[in-house]
């Protein structure tokens, strides 16, 4: 739909985990280069807010708590006032309904016919329709920019915060970024394989830096991996272990200024996506096409996928490479494995820690460095 119309105030809603809001910074860098005088908000969650908290194309950051009720929604109304566009990716009820309540327009997806409400229709003053090809977020936000003739900008804008003395004192000059944990237990990849994987890493001479969250899952599967290195090695001078050290915005800066990163689908993944490092991605339970991350200031063809799922099983696209399985059963999407009772995916166990050594060695040659 055309629409020539010079909006003076935008939200962006990311109530959502941090790889998906990372993602829509595209809509803010891009809404910015059209409307450089606009108000560009962003209603988030406690995720969301460290995605936000540095971002230049953003005027105010509005967080929401995860199920709000209705005084927190009208406080935020009576502060804020309605926008002139409100943008919602997301088909849930949730933030459909913020949509209705903040906005006057309502820019957002609705799935493809005949599955749409007519309330959703209703609601959605523009809108495109979802693809239904496991279409990257990238690619659905071109479309959906294009509904209000807005160019996309192909670039995601993570938050950004020095590193502190105390820890840059500790760093090599050169080094990669492991991540090691994944966003959930069915898309880790082992323990096992990590060791393997760091182990060949040191032999050929990298440095290595773990990342990771202070707490839960992130701690215990970093502090497996530490554990199983030291009873072999001691405490190896290759290997630096920053789990719980940094924020969000400070591992963003470990990572621009990293040789490379290594990792899972998770978050930081896609908080690399905003550098021009190398980076090596592990998946397989999600879809490749549509989560892998994006290579730096790639261009967007919102009618293509830009990454193929299951075949091939390693493919290279700008700075990024993708490693997964090509399993008939790939990708599932789904909370458990529906073909085996193990601790790790099947899918996952195809690719070997050789493949992600051959992997690294490859697009980050240390006699480049």
């Amino acid at each position: 739909m055309s629409n020539e119309k010079n909006y003076k105030k935008i939200l962006l809603l990311a109530n959502h985990c941090i790889g998906d809001s990372l993602f829509v910074t595209t809509f803010s860098r891009s809404l910015r280069a059209r409307y450089p005088d606009a108000q560009i908000d962003v209603l988030v969650d406690t995720r969301g807010k460290m995605v936000f908290s540095t971002n230049p194309d953003v005027s105010n950051v509005i967080s929401l708590s995860r199920r709000p009720n209705v005084k927190e929604c009208l406080g935020v109304l009576r502060e804020y006032g309605r926008y002139d566009l409100v943008v919602n990716e997301r088909q849930n009820d949730r933030p459909t309904l913020y949509s209705f309540l903040f906005g006057r327009e309502r820019l957002g997806v609705l799935p493809k016919p005949p599955a749409v409400a007519k309330f959703r229709r209703k609601i959605n003053t523009h809108a495109i329709f979802e693809h239904g090809n496991r279409e990257h977020r990238m690619s659905r936000m071109a479309r959906m920019l294009e509904a209000i003739n807005v160019p996309v900008v192909p670039k995601l804008v993570s938050p950004y915060e020095a590193i502190p003395e105390s820890v840059l004192a500790k760093l090599p000059k050169k080094y990669l970024v492991i991540h090691t944990p994944a966003s959930n237990e069915i898309k880790q990849w082992s323990v096992d394989y990590w060791v393997e994987t760091i182990k060949q890493l040191i032999a050929a001479g990298y440095n290595l830096v773990l990342t990771g969250a202070p707490g839960g899952r992130d701690a215990k599967i970093v502090g497996e991996i530490v554990g199983e290195i030291a009873s072999q090695y001691g405490e190896h001078p290759q290997l630096f272990n920053l789990i719980g050290e940094l924020t969000l915005a400070q591992t963003s800066a470990l990572i621009k200024a990293s040789m490379g990163f290594v990792g899972t689908d998770s978050g930081p993944g896609h908080l690399a996506s905003s550098y021009n490092v190398p980076i090596i991605s592990i998946i397989s339970v999600a879809a490749a096409s549509e989560w892998s991350p994006w290579p730096y200031e790639h261009p967007i063809d919102g009618n293509k996928n830009l990454w193929s799922n299951r075949i091939p099983v390693k493919q290279v696209i700008g700075n990024v490479t993708v490693l997964q399985s090509d399993r008939d059963c790939v990708p599932c999407s789904g909370n458990s494995c529906k073909i085996s009772d193990d601790l790790h995916s099947p899918c996952l166990n195809d690719i070997t820690p050789q493949r992600v050594v051959a992997a690294v060695l490859d697009a980050v040659p240390l006699e480049n460095h």
